[in-house]
C-alpha cells in the first residue's frame, strides 16, 4: 500500500536515527544524519541545501518522525503540482496487514472487545484493495485522512489491534466476485441507512440495517447550536439573504433527513440533508439523523443522534454487539447483509 500521509508547500522536515537520503535507483543523496529537510528547488528537490535534478526522493531509517507522527522504514517525498501549484507529497509505503493494524488502531478507541476490532479489520482491508485498484494512476493509493480511511503511523498501534489483523489475515467481504463496498462509520443513532439513501446507488448487501448497540457512542444524542451569524453565511448565497426559517421536509427510511426547506425573505429553496451538514460543517451538525430544529434570532439548535453519513459499518454498534459475545463475522453480515467473506490472500 502507499499512503498519502502529508502535503506541504514549501519544506518538509523528517526525524529519525541514522537517515538515509536516497534517488529512486538507490544512489545515495545524504546519509547518517538524525534529520533531513527537503525543500523545493527550481529544478528539483533539495535536501539540506543541496540542490538535486530529482522529483523524487526516499528517507529511509528504521523509525522516521513527520509532523507528530511516526512511520516505519521510508517516506517517499515528491515534488509535484497539484491544483496548479508546486507542492511537496510525503508518501509512505507499507504492507498491507500494517496498515490495516494501523486503520484499527487510529479508527477506534482502545478498550474495545476484540470483535469489533476484527470487523472493522476486515471492513479496513476491503476498503483498502479496493481503493488501491483504482488509483493505480496515482502516486498514492489512499489518503491517511478521513477523506479514505484515518491512518496515523505506529504511534497509536497496541496489541489487541495487531491480533484483530492477524485473525483475519487475507479476510475481505466480496459480492457477485466483486470487492464489496464497505462504507463504516462512528454511529448510526439507532439504525443505519442504505446506500441507495446514502450514496444514490442502490447496492444490494448495504439496504440499511437495525442497530440500536451504539447507544453508549459519544454522539449517540447530541444539541447543537450554530450561531446566527454562521447561518446566515452558509446560506445567504444560496437563499439570497437571512435564513428566516428551516425544517426536514423529508425523511429517508431510517429517519434522516433527505430533504430540508430553507427560506428567506426572498425565497425558499430545498437542500439535501448531505449538503445542510457539508454547508454547516461535518464537525458541526455530526449526522443527518436530525431530530428537532429551532431557528431563533440569536442561533439555530439542531437536536440530533449519531456521527458520520450512516452507511454501513456502524462502529459503537459493532462494539456494543461484540460485548455481548457476537463474534466478528456475524458482526460484518449484520451490517453489510448478503456479503460473502472470503479469504483473499
Amino acid at each position: 500500500m502507499r499512503i498519502a500521509v502529508g502535503r506541504f508547500n514549501d519544506s518538509v522536515l523528517i526525524e529519525g536515527v541514522g537517515i538515509v537520503v536516497r534517488r529512486l535507483d538507490g544512489g545515495d543523496v545524504k546519509d547518517g544524519r538524525n534529520k533531513t529537510k527537503i525543500s523545493l528547488g527550481s529544478k528539483g528537490l533539495v535536501v539540506d541545501g543541496l540542490a538535486t535534478d530529482r522529483d523524487v526522493l526516499v528517507v529511509n531509517a528504521p523509525l522516521l518522525t513527520l509532523a507528530k507522527h511516526s512511520y516505519r522504514g521510508a517516506l517517499e517525498v515528491r515534488l509535484q503540482t497539484f491544483r496548479g501549484r508546486r507542492e511537496l507529497l510525503v508518501v509512505h509505503p507499507l504492507d498491507l496487514e500494517t496498515y490495516v493494524t494501523g486503520i484499527v488502531s487510529a479508527e477506534l478507541p482502545r478498550g474495545w472487545p476484540l470483535g469489533a476490532y476484527q470487523a472493522q479489520a476486515v471492513a479496513a482491508r476491503t476498503f483498502a484493495v479496493t481503493q488501491k485498484y483504482r488509483r493505480l494512476d496515482l502516486p498514492y493509493h489512499m489518503e491517511s485522512s478521513v477523506l479514505d480511511q484515518v491512518y496515523a503511523g505506529v504511534g497509536r498501534e497496541h496489541a489487541l489491534a495487531h491480533e484483530a489483523a492477524k485473525t483475519t489475515r487475507g479476510m475481505v467481504l466480496s459480492a457477485k466476485r466483486h470487492l464489496a463496498q464497505t462504507y463504516f462509520h462512528a454511529a448510526c443513532g439507532g439504525s443505519t441507512e442504505s446506500a441507495e439513501e446514502g450514496w444514490g446507488s442502490a447496492i444490494d448487501y448495504l439496504p440499511g440495517s437495525g442497530c440500536n448497540h451504539c447507544g453508549d457512542a459519544n454522539r449517540a444524542a447530541w444539541t447543537v447550536s450554530v450561531r446566527r451569524a454562521d447561518l446566515d453565511k452558509a446560506f445567504k448565497s444560496f437563499v439570497g439573504g437571512s435564513v428566516t426559517g428551516i425544517k426536514v421536509t423529508a425523511r429517508t427510511a431510517s429517519g434522516r433527513a433527505r430533504k430540508l426547506e430553507i427560506a428567506s425573505a426572498k425565497k425558499k429553496r430545498s437542500i439535501s440533508g448531505a449538503d445542510f451538514r457539508r454547508l454547516l460543517g461535518w464537525s458541526v451538525v455530526w449526522s443527518t439523523q436530525i431530530d428537532k430544529l429551532t431557528l431563533s434570532d440569536k442561533a439555530l439548535v439542531v437536536v440530533g443522534r449519531g456521527s458520520g453519513h450512516g452507511v454501513g459499518l456502524c462502529q459503537w454498534g459493532a462494539r456494543g454487539f461484540a460485548l455481548e459475545g457476537m463474534q466478528w463475522g456475524a458482526i460484518l453480515h449484520t451490517y453489510y447483509p448478503g456479503a460473502d467473506l472470503v479469504k483473499l490472500y
